[in-house]
């Protein structure tokens, strides 16, 4: 990240100097269900108190991507500055001091106290200074770092919070958050090139017939969205399926309190594969969803393979995941294509 900061806010400030404001407590719960309808609906096969904590860890994840995406002030000095404090109030929350805002000062030290790293949160504020500074992604591997930092961290954070710290276990929980976030990068091609972004990996963009500009086009309906298209999107999904596919081994080393949501959550993110070939593969002008009837029979589907307890595991060595952060996406053990 960036060297710019703003000046420390006073002790006893509270969050008024944070813009946009962080979700307040009473509002967790409604925010997760707001930016996230499948997780929310994933989180409905949880217990109250390890929803409710998910909640909130959703929040301070969402918020801190807020802090890029919907900032008051969108200067990108300012947005800088916002998410380095940002940053160095939440480890001083996680270290046990009081910031006077409210998410940080409930969800840092839970995860403190649940000996999660505090790297993960490092990271994760690295992956918006990523789109702050947006770059296209020469490859695979490139991206992966990206989606490891965005999302891999929060699947490995989820996981030690609920007290599994076997490093097998969490590269599968960092595979799953690689799956779901180039799922999303898929489905949402059109609104990222809207916003000035393309996450799709330029070598594989160019093997398959297409320069950036060429998403412009598509979008605005100056050229077909034709078999070379499909073909690019289908590659692109077999990376997703392979990465779900790893996810799954770690199912039965999971409570089976957090099994079951992550089972839910994987299934109806992979049936918007199948919502992409439906709608012939168009994320340039519209946003492929699942329906509430869909993601109930995939939520079924989920909760069948969570309560199969007899896989385990792969026993393969690998790095130790707390302690290489985001190199882990580009390790050579990190990429199976």
């Amino acid at each position: 990240m960036s060297a710019l900061l703003i000046p420390e806010p006073a002790s006893g400030v509270g969050d008024a100097w944070l813009s946009p404001p962080p979700p307040a407590p009473r509002e967790w719960m409604a925010y997760f269900a707001h930016h996230s309808r499948s997780f929310r609906f994933a989180a409905r096969f949880m217990p109250a108190p390890q929803r409710d904590q998910l909640a909130r860890v959703y929040a301070y994840c969402r918020y801190t991507d807020d802090l890029v995406d919907r900032a008051a002030d969108p200067s990108r000095a300012a947005i800088e500055a916002r998410l380095a404090t940002w940053l160095r109030l939440s480890q001083r929350a996680y270290a046990g001091e009081r910031t006077e805002v409210a998410l940080l000062d409930r969800v840092m030290p839970e995860m403190a106290e649940s000996r999660v790293p505090f790297a993960y949160a490092r990271e994760l504020v690295a992956g918006m200074d990523m789109d702050l500074h947006h770059r296209p992604y020469a490859d695979l591997r490139a991206l992966r770092v990206y989606t490891y930092r965005v999302a891999g961290v929060i699947g490995l954070w989820l996981t030690e919070l609920y007290g599994v710290h076997d490093q097998r276990v969490l590269h599968h929980a960092a595979a799953l958050g690689h799956a779901l976030q180039l799922t999303n990068i898929l489905r949402d091609v059109g609104e990222d090139w809207a916003r000035g972004r393309v996450y799709l990996p330029m070598d594989l963009l160019q093997a398959h017939g297409f320069e950036p500009s060429d998403l412009g086009a598509m979008r605005a309906g100056l050229m077909p969205i034709d078999r070379r298209w499909a073909s690019l999107m289908e590659e692109l999904m077999a990376v997703a399926e392979s990465d779900y596919r790893d996810a799954f081994a770690a199912l039965p080393a999971l409570p089976p309190f957090f099994a079951r949501p992550v089972a839910v959550a994987a299934q109806v993110y992979r049936g918007i594969h199948d919502e992409i070939r439906r709608a012939g593969y168009d994320t340039l002008r519209r946003r492929a969803h699942t329906s509430i009837g869909r993601k109930l029979w995939l939520a079924a589907r989920g909760l069948v393979v969570s309560a199969d307890r007899r896989a385990a595991p792969s026993s393969f060595p690998i790095p130790d995941v707390r302690r290489y952060g985001s190199a882990a996406s580009t390790r050579p053990g990190w990429m199976h294509r």
